[in-house]
């Protein structure tokens, strides 16, 4: 029997193709030859290997090689790594009967303390695993902790863990706030692997604190339409990390948006406890006309967010015209001040704001003077009102009515019967003269009087 190569690179066995491929120029041929052996067997050869110096980023590619094979569904957290590739060797060989939970705590003992982005991604794939097998506490916490010191590395589809106990909640929140404080209070920062290898960031300015919030923020908004998530574990998430990381409140923001709309029922105390997270201070222009106008939000928070909108646009004006009084500033963008989140304007659009503020403010110092004038008119209309019903409730006496118009008051009875009594004596028989002389007196006397 003889071996040789095909011309498309693959083995020939007595002319036969294998589809075996020479690997001999990679790191990694010897993956799939080991990946055959028994737990036992695995464990110490690799634990061998690490004290002949081999690099722990060949034995960590090895170990995951090695639980991608006998643990189904972690390959899809492995980036689209496979195994199809095999060697001569493996084709007499037969892989071996493991038992799952062993396989899991054994392998995340011979993991490094090394960092990458492939790496942080099988580390969260294996704890999904984990919390479906069940396995110890020691072996889940480690693996948190691993992930933990990482964070800033993960990605928003690994961390959404599902819920694989009897819990009502769809997401594994609770294992989610435990990683964010192992993050928190690692002290000691782990090394990465070489670059070249596991794909990885090592840059120090890339402030893995603020990546960390960003996905959280991120991660809030993806478990916040779950019904029955509690109030209080969306606040403990959000909490979970130092004001210091968000630089921005809007990702937080528009988390508890969602919250908000996905639970209606929720309470003004509740929702105001919640509010309570967000620092308005640190919310973008945008943000803002979006919280100001939100029927979801309390009043309270209604009324914080305007407040610290007008300040915020109070103190860019200040400053734009300080900078256009001055003829200090370059004819390029102006960064606004008063901690504006970075946001960039031009001179221009500005020098045009600015006018329109003139503009208006002129017109408002006229209406103003305008709606003085109109008091002054109207108290002066009030006061002539008033001594209108005075001298009405003064004309209301018949004797002054009667005395302004010019006549005379009819006599009371008494002198009527006195003139009665006077004229019941013994007089004269008056002649027809007379009597009409009394009449025409009557007369007069009855016509005065209208």
């Amino acid at each position: 029997m003889s071996m040789e190569k095909s011309p498309g690179g693959s083995i020939l066995w007595n002319g036969i193709n294998t589809g075996a491929k020479i690997r001999c120029s990679e790191s990694d041929w010897w993956f799939e030859d080991i990946s055959y052996l028994s737990v036992g067997l695995f464990v110490g050869l690799i634990k061998t290997m690490e004290g002949r110096g081999i690099r722990p980023e060949n034995l960590a590619g090895a170990a995951m090689y090695y639980a991608r094979k006998y643990l189904p569904g972690l390959g899809r957290w492995q980036g689209g790594q496979s195994g199809k590739t095999r060697t001569v060797a493996s084709f007499s060989l037969t892989p071996a009967v493991v038992d799952q939970k062993d396989l899991l705590e054994s392998i995340e003992k011979l993991l490094p303390a090394k960092k990458g982005k492939s790496f942080c991604r099988f580390l969260l794939g294996l704890l999904r695993v984990a919390l479906i097998l069940g396995v110890n506490h020691t072996c889940k916490d480690s693996l948190e902790k691993r992930i933990g010191m990482q964070l800033e590395l993960a990605t928003l589809d690994a961390l959404l863990i599902p819920t694989y106990s009897d819990s009502d909640t769809l997401y594994n929140t609770d294992c989610v706030e435990r990683i964010i404080h192992h993050f928190i209070s690692s002290e000691s920062f782990i090394t990465s692997f070489s670059p070249s290898s596991f794909d990885l960031e090592t840059s120090p300015s890339s402030g893995p604190l603020r990546k960390v919030a960003k996905l959280i923020d991120s991660y809030i908004a993806e478990v916040a339409s779950d019904v029955n998530l509690k109030p209080g574990k969306i606040r403990a998430i959000a909490q979970a990390l130092p004001e210091s990381s968000r630089t921005l409140h809007d990702g937080l923001y528009r988390a508890l948006d969602i919250y908000f709309k996905a639970h209606p029922w929720l309470s003004e105390k509740e929702k105001e406890e919640l509010c309570n997270v967000i620092d308005y201070q640190k919310l973008s222009i945008d943000a803002c006309a979006h919280a100001s106008q939100n029927e979801r939000l309390p009043l309270r928070v209604v009324l914080q967010v305007l407040f610290f909108e007008q300040m915020q646009l109070r103190t860019a004006l200040a400053g734009c015209l300080h900078v256009l009084d001055t003829e200090i500033a370059p004819a390029g963008p102006l960064t606004v001040p008063g901690d504006m989140g970075g946001q960039i304007v031009q001179r221009d659009g500005w020098v045009t704001v600015v006018r329109e503020n003139r503009v208006l403010k002129v017109d408002m110092e006229r209406m103003r003077s305008r709606v003085g004038e109109l008091e002054e008119e109207f108290s002066k209309i009030k006061q002539e009102m008033k001594k209108v019903t005075k001298s009405h409730s003064t004309l209301s006496s018949p004797r002054l009515v009667v005395k302004k118009i010019g006549c005379k008051l009819v006599p009371g009875s008494s002198d009527a019967q006195q003139d009665t009594v006077e004229s019941t004596g013994p007089t004269p028989r008056p002649s027809l003269e007379q009597l009409r002389l009394s009449r025409n007196s009557r007369h007069r006397k009855s016509f005065s009087l209208f």
